[in-house]
Formats: C-alpha cells, structure tokens, sequence
C-alpha cells in the first residue's frame, strides 16, 4: 500500500470524474488479486515476498492451500455474468461468496492483465490502453509490433519473476502464439509458458502443472470477450460462449488435484454501444482541428494535439462532447491511473466515455474495429467491476 496521496480512487477521482464507479481509496481492485492469492498458499517455510494476506482477507480468500490455480476470463465483468447467471450453473453456485472489485482504468487488457500482473497500475506500468502513440504512429500494446522491446516499455518487475527468484515454479497456460506475444513480455515474463488452444485442451494443461507439483498456474481464455466484442455482450455468441466455459470450469474443478486453491478474476467487463451513438473525428470539425492523432480506444481515447494548442483542443473537446464524456488532463490523471510516466503517454487528453457513447477516428481505425458492438475501456459499472471468486 502507498501513502494516501499514492492511492487511486477515492474522492480525489470523483472529483475528476463525478458519478463514474471509480474505487474508494484503499479499495481493492484488481492490482491487488495476484498478491492476495499467493498468500493463500501455506509456503511451508518460504516466504513469497508479495503475498498479502491483508488482501486476501478483505477478499474472503482462505490460506492453507498447497497450490494456487489463477484463472484469468477476457471480459468477464461482474454484472454481465450476475445477469446471466442461469447460463453458468457452476459459476452460479459461487454467487453468494463472489466480490465485485474494480479493474483499473483504463478498463482495457493490456493495461488490466499487465496491472494483474505487476500489482502496479498503469501510470507506473505504462500500459495505457490498447493502443499508443510511439514515433508518430498508433502501436498496439498487446503485440508491440515495430516498437520498443516490452521489457524495456514496462520495466515493473513481473509477480511471476519474483516467485521465479524466490524459487517458485509458475506456468502461463495461454495460445501457443501468446509464448513471446508483447503483452505476455511486459505483463507475464518470468513463468513458463504452455500454449494449449481450446478450452478444454487449456484445462488439461492446467491440470497437467498441477500434477507435475508446479507452484503458481495462471491459466487464461478469451472467447467470452471475443464473443461480446463481435456480437455484443447477451447476444447467442455470448451466451453460448459463456455456456462452454462454464461446463469446462466443471469439469475442472472435478479434476483437481487436493490443495490446489483456484481464484477466478477477469480483466474487465464491456457494454454495447450502438453505431448512432459513435462519434468519428474524421467527420467532426470540432474534433479534428488542431489533433495530430488519436490512439487509446473507443471508450478510453488518447487525444494528440500539436505543441501548443493542447490546453485549447481539451477545452473544445470538452465544449463538444459535454456530459457524453469526462475529458481529463493527463498531467492530472493520477488518481485514476497511478502515479508514473503512463500520463506522459497519452497526449493532450485522456477522454473516457460515458453511458454509451464512443469515440472513433475513420483515418486510422478500420471498420471492423469501428463496428464493434461490444466495447471497454471507460468507467461504467459494467466496464469496472470484476468478480473475485475462490473456487476451491
């Protein structure tokens, strides 16, 4: 824990940007379930130097346990699992122990999964959103391609590299492309990777660690997000996909092997927006003038002027969008991202959405990405709360 003037959240966020779901100061958040369930293992003499277990009491998470099985669900917020509970009769019988925490903001992967992680949020992690500008051009953080190595972009030292130190043996169980991916550098580095890719060859994999007496698996899926991103959160691809995890997460918990302890999480969480509520700075005046590029996301927009009119374009920012948007100086963002260099990465202006309204740019954003039905980033309920579920 940092001193109080450290601390995201709380009413110093508020007063940037009133009525979001933003954390109490102090509250847990997302940045904190790492550290919480490595102190639920009983090390047996050693001792895992970020293992809290203040954490892991305020999040009902009980120690004893001999290994520790981290399943991490793309998108899986808080409420739209609540409200689709009758599709996920496993999940469902965990409701009453569920914690609805917050991710971190922006509520995006590369920044979440990277905050997961580190235990660090993503003004000290630099991982701002999905994309950034670097070199004049919009660089995506998940692959980092053409850019910095990711090691040297996020220099905060990994949990898995520290448990590597300690003597721990750890396992990312993700795609096999995943194994050198950008983001897998800068948020994952220091535990072995094993790519398996369906859900159930992921759960046999998993499993198989356990058996093999690793330490600390970390065991990822994506297809509840990919479902709500190209369909929309609700939509039959994402209940159906919602459906499979949940008879697979069954089938897993049946399999375990005794004093593994499991702890479920996500990311984020993600609303629907419709196409007439997506505003295109292309096609907007008052949004184009004087802005060089636009990177971030369409919930989460990063807003690069030209030197000297950055004070100038958040005003007309501000002037346009009115209550469809909190426009925020980066210089001042620090309750809401953490302190570090992350402000410095994003511009004149961090402008996160509100209710459901988006922002795009038609110049560099394909229409796919622009079509998106399924969209995160911002600071709505349903793009900030995420469960916390110890399983077993």
């Amino acid at each position: 824990m940092g001193t109080e003037g450290d601390l995201v959240g709380g009413s110093a966020a508020l007063a940037l940007v009133p009525g979001a779901d933003v954390p109490d100061a102090g509250g847990m958040q997302l940045t904190d379930v790492f550290a919480a369930s490595l102190a639920t293992i009983d090390s047996q003499g050693r001792a895992f130097r970020r293992a809290d277990h203040r954490a892991r009491m305020s999040l009902g998470l009980d120690a004893g346990a001999r290994q520790l099985l981290v399943i991490l669900v793309d998108g899986l917020g808080a409420i739209p699992l609540s409200e689709h509970f009758g599709h996920a009769p496993t999940l469902r019988s965990f409701r009453d122990s569920m914690r609805s925490i917050h991710t971190v903001v922006p509520s995006t992967t590369a920044a979440a999964i990277t905050a997961f992680g580190t235990g660090a949020h993503p003004g000290a992690t630099r991982m701002v959103g999905y994309s950034i500008l670097y070199n004049m051009r919009v660089m995506n953080l998940l692959a980092f391609d053409d850019g910095p190595a990711p090691e040297q972009w996020q220099s905060q030292e990994t949990h898995f590299e520290t448990l590597r130190d300690e003597g721990a043996t750890c396992a990312v169980i993700s795609p096999p492309s995943f194994a050198g991916s950008g983001l897998t550098r800068a948020a994952l580095r220091g535990a072995h990777h094993v790519g398996a890719l369906s859900w159930n060859d992921r759960i046999d994999a998993a499993l198989a660690q356990l058996r093999q007496g690793v330490d600390v698996v970390y065991l990822y899926w994506s297809d509840i997000d990919h479902a709500g991103h190209s369909r929309g959160v609700g939509s039959l691809e994402w209940v159906s996909a919602l459906e499979e995890f949940d008879a697979g997460l069954s089938s897993l918990l049946r399999r375990l092997p005794r004093g593994v302890r499991t702890i479920l999480t996500a990311d984020h969480g993600m609303v629907n927006i419709a196409q007439n509520t997506i505003i295109d700075v292309a096609s907007t005046p008052e949004l184009a003038q004087d802005v060089v590029a636009i990177a971030g996301e369409t919930r989460a927009v990063h807003v690069h002027a030209r030197r000297g009119s950055q004070e100038a374009v958040r005003q007309r920012w501000r002037e346009f969008l009115g209550e469809r948007a909190w426009v925020i100086d980066p210089a001042v963002s620090q309750p809401l991202i953490g302190a570090g260099d992350g402000g410095e990465v994003i511009g004149a202006a961090l402008v996160l959405m509100r209710e459901r309204f988006g922002v795009v740019d038609s110049r560099t954003q394909s229409p796919q990405a622009i079509a998106m039905p399924g969209v995160h980033g911002s600071l709505t309920s349903e793009e900030m709360r995420i469960p916390v579920i110890e399983l077993s």
